[in-house]
């Protein structure tokens, strides 16, 4: 009787699974008393899905007490550890997959991929060539292999890739739509602009219709989030116990990207003095929700009524768990993107903060988010999107400035460039940290971490910048 239970909880569940119903999904699996692989397996993926990593990497554990060599958990529990910044147990989980099956693609590309974060350009590139030695139609390690070293990706390469994408046009394929960019990218290098153009918009357009969710996170982000921001904020604090903020010095880097975000922040942490960094994250999203649920805020159509007391306490809590220290003075810096909708709201968090807003040539900023691939910015996949997502951004800016100048600093990549030596000193004496030659010799790092689009760039010395190769664009967009 247990036994067809069981199958009628796993059918109920992964019914609801199918309709994105997750709540109702995990209600009906948690009840299943002999969790095999298959439900175990779906548990795990709704808790990836939610962000629930704790119980995701329960449920991966169980699985792997079932079935010691299952690829499906070792990979996933590599993946997890990679989002957290657990480097080397991610390397070792992806290992022990190509361990298991010399043949197994993502183990390599995941391999890859820890590689570039950590500057170990090399091993990256050993591993994405034994992805394509395996699957010669994985466009994606081509693409990442372009951009490790273009000269690997060889006239004929380009040829195989242009007659396989002739006859596969499956249009919600993302790995087809790597095939695109790397056509683009070809195109770029021999300056077909207008083709270059075409095979950006191609790839583009297949990468969105990919994933269904991206429709409503393009939403999300160009339109709810911003019409929330702008409203008026009010501020309470019912915390009786207030935490000391005077010794908490944040430093918050904005920007669009491809402004030069991850060259600031590898500047101020190259610098003599120790500087926590909690690089992108999800801290303000999470207090937020938190403070959602514990009913500390509440919105109207025209305000925004905040516990500013209880954010805090969440924020600060979360900030030194990520940097494991129990002490209440530290400075520290966040890079998270998304941050400069709730600038106002950080600024009444931390009164002392300092905000770098990194700029760059509105165009230019176009041209070079299209010539990428993010993966994670579902709006920067159409021009009129890109457009809108700079638009918000310089209005939140510009207003932003205006009432908290000697809180912000605004950094010019151009001119961060041209003069690197004058600039990065300026941001030193910003940020109150003193300035040595380390911070322009960053490159020489050993403990260099990065994980965005600029990983490659920032190996390397700061070269200046070419605002002509942007011309020939002008016609096109």
């Amino acid at each position: 009787m247990n036994k067809l239970n069981d199958e009628s909880l796993y059918s109920r569940g992964l019914e609801y699974y199918k309709k994105n119903q997750l709540d109702n999904s995990l209600n009906f699996l948690n009840k299943i008393k002999k969790k095999n692989l298959n439900t175990l397996k779906l548990i795990s993926q709704i808790y990836i899905t939610t962000n629930d990593f704790k119980n995701a990497k329960i449920a991966l554990v169980k699985i792997l007490g079932l079935d010691k060599e299952n690829l499906f958990a070792l990979n996933s529990l590599g993946d997890l550890n990679k989002i957290e910044k657990n480097y080397l147990d991610a390397e070792k989980f992806y290992k022990k997959t190509v361990s298991i099956d010399e043949n197994f693609v993502p183990g390599y590309f995941n391999l890859a991929s820890i590689y570039e974060v950590n500057g170990e350009l090399k091993l990256a590139k050993k591993n994405y060539l034994k992805v394509v030695e395996i699957d010669n139609k994985n466009y994606a390690a081509y693409f990442n292999l372009q951009r490790l070293e273009e000269n690997l990706i060889t006239e004929k390469i380009i040829k195989k890739i242009s007659n396989e994408l002739n006859i596969n046009q499956n249009l919600k394929d993302k790995n087809i739509a790597y095939g695109h960019f790397v056509l683009a990218k070809d195109y770029r290098k021999k300056k077909k602009i207008n083709m270059e153009i075409k095979e950006l918009s191609r790839g583009h357009k297949i990468f969105f219709d990919s994933n269904p969710a991206n429709k409503e996170a393009t939403k999300y982000w160009l339109e709810i989030v911003p019409e929330m921001t702008n409203k008026r904020f009010i501020f309470e604090d019912t915390d009786k116990n207030k935490i000391e903020i005077s010794n908490i010095e944040p430093i918050f880097i904005f920007g669009i990207p491809r402004s030069g975000t991850t060259l600031v922040e590898t500047i101020i942490t190259s610098g003599e003095e120790k500087i926590y960094n909690a690089g992108e994250n999800f801290i303000l999203q999470k207090a937020l929700e938190n403070s959602q649920l514990n009913k500390k805020i509440f919105e109207s159509e025209e305000s925004i009524k905040v516990d500013i007391g209880f954010l805090r306490k969440n924020i600060i809590n979360s900030y030194m768990e990520q940097f494991s220290i129990k002490s209440g003075s530290f400075k520290f810096i966040d890079r998270t993107m998304t941050n400069f909708f709730f600038s106002e709201l950080l600024l009444e968090l931390f009164p002392n903060a300092r905000i770098i807003n990194c700029r760059r040539d509105s165009f230019h900023n176009l041209v070079a988010i299209y010539q990428q691939c993010l993966n994670n910015l579902p709006w920067s996949h159409n021009v009129r999107d890109i457009r809108k997502y700079i638009s918000i951004y310089n209005s939140k800016l510009k207003n932003l400035n205006r009432t908290y100048n000697k809180n912000i600093l605004d950094v010019e990549l151009e001119k961060l460039t041209e003069f690197p030596e004058n600039i990065s000193k300026e941001i030193m004496s910003f940020c109150k940290l003193n300035w040595s030659e380390k911070v322009l010799k960053y490159y020489e790092r050993k403990d260099l971490i990065c994980t965005t689009a600029s990983n490659i760039q920032i190996r390397e010395k700061i070269f200046k910048y070419d605002s002509a190769k942007f011309l020939p664009y002008r016609e096109y967009f």
